[in-house]
């Protein structure tokens, strides 16, 4: 009796015996969130010089156990444009960003956020501001390398200073050229206006600038040195004073008035650009009728040379010329064996075979019985250009060639010329336009006509600048004219170039 006694005592103990609940876990308190920039731009006045911002955040506290949550957004001041955003989780103590976009001048905003991955409480927002200097691009180019612009402009963006619609179309003249003027990263437009041939004498009247604000090109007052001739026909940029900025020559062929024959005597000049503007303007002496010319490193020295022709170089017997230049815009005149090559009306330099030359493409009219027309590869090697060392391709006596344009289009080596102009309609009116396309099969010793096989419907309305390039950055080269407005294009899909 007294066994059992005890056992239910004992039972009655441990049944009225408090339940041990376990205490819960404590919360480990984070180290907030704590960094550094580099470089620092925390004095709000921090220059950038290049296209990239290569930005290091340090975080001074203890990273939390699952990382940090990086939020980095760049925007530009003026439009509040984000130019770059990146979203990222890390773990480590520095973290190294590149943020890029900043090819346009101007102020902008950098936004840091970084958050807890594991308590979104634990966060922190910093911002802080800097500017982009001078754009800097790449002028030390031949002028047919710049003359691929990059912007594709409509004649719709042109105003007058007034802000009204300006009415002329530099993308239509031969006579314009677009560049960086004044280093904020947007090209602007240089262009010399038509003119009147019943007016005599011929009007002459300074070039006209529109400078680029990122939607519109707005015509201000020409402020720089007062030039002699200043109706360039055919504009050559380049930087031609090494100095990092883009520099204008200017091939000068005034047409008299009406009746007023002989030509006028007209004279190139030079106009170099400074960081506050176009500030001064070399005038070459030799007078005539410099119809063509192109600009590049021919000898390969660091520097570019100037080629410019005498269209009527047979009558007036100044004879056309290279202009070598010794890296500061002083020039020797060369007439090498260039100078009597009568009637050159367009010229390019291009290394067309691939061999580090320049070679000088140009189209003239020789002497005969019956109007030629010549097209014509001279080899470069440096130091001279010859006629005796250089491929002929035969194009149309009935042609105008009003462009040059080139593209080693299946990657052989050599290049592809693509002349481009008008001929007269046979059943009368509006002339012709059209494109077309040569390609050599034996390394450039001859070229042929190929642009039924390589181009689709290659006519087209009134244009002057055709460029190659991919205009639309879709990875597909483009054949197109320089108004964006008429929209004449075609875009290469692999095997031809399709009318869009």
């Amino acid at each position: 009796m007294k066994n059992v006694i005890f056992i239910l005592g004992v039972m009655l103990v441990i049944s009225c015996t408090k339940t041990e609940v376990p205490s819960p876990t404590p919360t480990i308190q984070e180290e907030s969130i704590k960094f550094s920039v580099s470089p620092d731009v925390t004095s709000n006045n921090y220059l950038l010089i290049k296209d990239t911002l290569d930005l290091t955040i340090s975080i001074n506290s203890k990273i939390p156990s699952q990382g940090i949550i990086y939020s980095v957004q760049v925007m530009r001041t003026d439009s509040n444009l984000t130019v770059f955003k990146l979203d990222t989780i890390s773990t480590q103590l520095s973290t190294n960003i590149k943020a890029t976009g900043f090819n346009i001048k101007g102020n902008y905003t950098l936004k840091i956020s970084l958050t807890s991955k594991t308590t979104a409480s634990n966060t922190i927002n910093q911002s802080y501001s800097f500017s982009r200097s001078r754009i800097y691009k790449n002028y030390l180019r031949s002028s047919y390398d710049l003359s691929n612009y990059d912007t594709w402009f409509s004649s719709a963006q042109l105003l007058k200073s007034d802000g009204s619609k300006y009415l002329n179309n530099p993308f239509i003249d031969e006579q314009s050229a677009q560049l960086d003027i004044d280093g904020d990263g947007l090209e602007d437009v240089f262009y010399f206006e038509a003119y009147d041939l019943q007016i005599s004498p011929t009007p002459n009247p300074p070039p006209s600038i529109f400078m680029n604000n990122g939607s519109q090109l707005k015509q201000t007052n020409y402020t720089g040195p007062t030039i002699k001739n200043p109706h360039g026909v055919n504009i050559l940029v380049g930087d031609y004073n090494n100095d990092s900025l883009p520099d204008i020559f200017s091939n000068v062929a005034v047409d008299p008035p009406f009746g007023a024959f002989p030509f006028l005597n007209d004279n190139c000049h030079l106009l170099l650009n400074s960081k506050g503007g176009f500030s001064i303007v070399k005038e070459f002496p030799d007078q005539g009728f410099w119809y063509t010319g192109c600009s590049g490193d021919i000898d390969n020295d660091g520097d570019l040379d100037i080629i410019t022709f005498n269209f009527h170089n047979q009558a007036n017997g100044i004879k056309s010329r290279i202009m070598w230049n010794d890296g500061k815009a002083n020039f020797t005149i060369d007439y090498n064996e260039i100078g009597n090559i009568p009637v050159v009306y367009k010229s390019e330099l291009v290394d067309i075979n691939n061999d580090g030359f320049l070679d000088l493409v140009i189209a003239f009219v020789p002497n005969g019985p019956t109007r030629t027309n010549d097209l014509r590869i001279l080899w470069g090697n440096g130091k001279v250009f010859s006629l005796s060392n250089s491929t002929s391709i035969n194009i149309s006596p009935d042609w105008y060639l009003m462009n040059l344009d080139f593209v080693d289009i299946d990657k052989d080596g050599t290049k592809e010329v693509i002349p481009s102009g008008n001929f007269n309609n046979p059943s009368g009116g509006a002339p012709i336009y059209f494109i077309s396309l040569f390609k050599s099969e034996d390394k450039g010793k001859t070229y042929s006509d190929k642009t039924t096989q390589y181009i689709d419907n290659n006519k087209a309305n009134r244009f002057y600048h055709i460029r190659v390039q991919d205009i639309d950055k879709n990875g597909m080269l483009d054949i197109f004219s320089g108004e964006k407005k008429d929209n004449i294009r075609w875009e290469w899909n692999g095997s031809k170039f399709i009318k869009k």
